[in-house]
């Protein structure tokens, strides 16, 4: 099962490949769409983690929250 880590490291590697000119241009649009999602997904775990750290429940490293 990945975690939000593995994604966005997934993300940062496709990065990689539009900064060196590897990427079709449908796939460069498809990669803004990606990294909007990661960015939502981000502060939805900074919310979870919040959360969890009110109702005095340990946290999970950020970036550990399984995604199914």
């Amino acid at each position: 099962m990945a975690t939000t880590s593995s994604i966005r490291a997934t993300l940062a590697k496709a990065l990689t490949r539009a900064a060196e000119g590897n990427l079709s241009v449908e796939d460069g649009r498809n990669l803004i769409g990606l990294a909007n999602q990661i960015s939502n997904s981000m502060a939805v775990e900074v919310k979870v983690l919040s959360m969890k750290t009110s109702m005095g429940h340990q946290v999970e490293k950020f970036g550990s929250l399984k995604v199914a």
